[in-house]
């Protein structure tokens, strides 16, 4: 090269000084924010822990579960597990066919709804829970 193309590029870059650690000092938590780390993280599902035993309770065998998307032929359920397709049980579909309007008997985004996963593989939507 040059000395003519040197001298057009620009003079040299500057090198970036290292990064030096801060020495803040750490403090203590407050009261209320030891209180808020010691009570359990949201699942992202919108069940309780109490709420999750009593469907065990009373369903055995369901899973808790929330819509993320739907229409009338399925759902895309989030699960403790991941995302899963689901279709809708036989009773509900039963329930819906026979209302005069089914607007509130479909799940929406947002709903908490009760699973079943088959041995098979399928997964249902059972019910939305209230």
């Amino acid at each position: 090269m040059s000395a003519q193309a040197i001298s057009a590029a620009g003079p040299a870059p500057t090198p970036v000084p290292p990064c030096r650690p801060s020495r803040t000092r750490s403090r203590r938590p407050s009261a209320a924010e030891a209180a808020e780390a010691a009570e359990p993280m949201d699942d992202g599902l919108g069940w309780s822990e109490p709420e999750i035993a009593e469907l065990a309770r009373l369903a055995p065998g369901l899973l808790p579960g929330r819509i993320m998307t739907c229409d009338p032929v399925g759902a895309l359920v989030l699960t403790e597990l991941g995302a899963t397709a689901a279709t809708y049980c036989a009773s509900l579909l039963l329930a819906v066919a026979r209302a005069r309007s089914a607007g509130r008997l479909w799940p929406k985004p947002g709903d908490r709804v009760a699973l079943r996963r088959w041995p098979d593989g399928p997964v249902t939507v059972e019910g939305v829970v209230a």
